[in-house]
């Protein structure tokens, strides 16, 4: 259906003139009250979505991918997925238009529908973690082509980009068994969360794999929203340092990570030469702030940023994309002291 055809109907269910629908769209106070209420009207009934973009470009081709966000651009967790977006928009020659809700899913219907008004060619709907995402979130975007980033639906209704987070589990704590390491503390995050069943699935395999005794498994974190979900971090420690004597400990995060090698330097307990410590994220503020700087795994999100945005312009690709999960070494693992224990 064209805008021109659209307007017409609008026109013709108001009982108005194409040019006085045409007026109002451009200016609602160049006609009366009672000829606006009967144009809205039409337009609720006809769900007419007047495109803002269109007015303004003259017929020209918007090239926009429509963003709604669901905290991606006030998390500095998630920057690298807008940065990978950015990145294969511009070499597509396309242009981002970012609607963040920041959390709130009752905002999302409004921003689908002001991103539509543009005349966006798709709607990525990304969220900060690994998530899954309401349906009916996605009923306003009906005949736009949809790409989820970092959430999905349980159906696979949409083309879908997220971490391998159980592969990155896998591989992290294989990374450890490779070391030489056997009494190993795993530090969770919180077991609603998406991404820790997957990556206690892919822990276990490691262990199957590798023909090891599982890691002991300690749920680090009492949730995101909490104020600090790692309050009890140094308890945590202390009981799993006497009661199974680790000689690694691989956390949830590398937040959690930092805060677990702080508790280990308190004890006098030196990383790694004692206990070494793998996180989770590959936070760039954090690897290289710790002491030593922190092996971890990198969630790839530049790369599924990246790979979001061409499914978005290629109708051509669908299902679900796993990116694989790098394990990224540096200082803080080693392999276990000879004889020695933690206290």
């Amino acid at each position: 259906m064209t805008d021109a055809s659209t307007i017409y109907q609008v026109a013709d269910q108001a009982g108005v003139s194409v040019r006085t629908v045409s007026r109002y769209l451009n200016d609602p106070n160049c006609v009366s009250q009672k000829t606006s209420a009967k144009i809205v009207a039409a337009m609720r009934e006809l769900q007419f979505r007047p495109s803002v973009a269109a007015r303004a470009l003259k017929g020209v081709k918007p090239n926009l991918i429509g963003v709604v966000s669901n905290r991606i651009t006030t998390s500095p967790d998630s920057f690298e997925l807008i940065k990978g977006l950015q990145l294969a928009a511009k070499s597509l020659g396309k242009r981002l238009l970012i609607a963040e809700c920041g959390g709130v899913d009752e905002d999302v219907p409004e921003l689908v529908d002001g991103l539509i008004e543009h005349r966006v060619d798709a709607l990525i709907f990304a969220t900060h973690f690994h998530r899954p995402l309401d349906a009916k979130q996605l009923e306003r975007a009906e005949g736009t082509r949809v790409v989820l980033l970092n959430c999905y639906l349980p159906r696979g209704e949409h083309p879908t980009v997220v971490p391998d987070d159980e592969q990155g589990a896998r591989d992290g704590l294989a990374h450890l068994y490779a070391q030489g390491h056997k009494r190993i503390v795993v530090f969770e995050l919180f077991p609603d969360m998406r991404a820790t069943q997957l990556r206690h699935r892919g822990f276990l395999k490691a262990a199957k794999a590798a023909g090891q005794p599982e890691p002991v498994f300690v749920q680090g974190s009492t949730g995101a929203l909490a104020e600090d979900e790692f309050a009890a971090i140094d308890g945590l420690v202390s009981e799993a340092l006497q009661a199974h004597q680790p000689t690694a400990i691989l956390a949830g995060n590398d937040k959690m990570a930092a805060r677990i090698i702080q508790c280990l330097h308190k004890r006098q307990i030196a990383v790694p030469a004692q206990v070494s410590v793998l996180g989770f994220d590959d936070h760039p503020m954090l690897v290289h702030a710790t002491d030593p700087p922190l092996t971890s795994v990198r969630l790839p999100y530049l790369q599924m940023g990246l790979r979001a945005a061409q499914m978005a312009c290629d109708e051509r690709q669908s299902g679900l994309v796993r990116e694989r999960c790098e394990v990224q070494v540096r200082a803080s693992v080693a392999a276990p002291p000879p004889g020695r224990k933690p206290r």
